[in-house]
């Protein structure tokens, strides 16, 4: 979780082996970092980025309660070329509501 204490945000991000998809792993980590940034952090405001062609990730954040803001363009090199990244967020009193 990096963060900046001044706004009180945070980008979440994770990582999950190929061998362990489709096991809600993704799901358990990412609510975790929610009750981390916003319990023992005390951020107001954590946002995450996904590749639109990871659809399963994109399920992840929404499952977790994040909100889909947009698209960013051309984000990231990748060996095949740039990619666009998917933003999500998600609020402290969001979070609450649904902890």
């Amino acid at each position: 979780m990096s963060r900046s204490h001044k706004q009180r945000q945070g980008e979440a991000s994770y990582i999950v082996h190929p061998r362990v998809w489709g096991q809600g792993i993704g799901t358990d980590i990412g609510r975790q970092l929610l009750v981390h940034g916003f319990g023992e952090l005390g951020l107001h405001r954590i946002h995450a980025t996904c590749d639109p062609r990871n659809l399963a990730s994109s399920r992840v954040l929404s499952k977790i309660g994040m909100t889909y803001e947009g698209r960013l363009r051309d984000t990231a090199l990748l060996h095949d070329g740039w990619r666009d990244s998917m933003i999500f967020s998600s609020l402290e009193g969001e979070w609450r509501s649904i902890a």
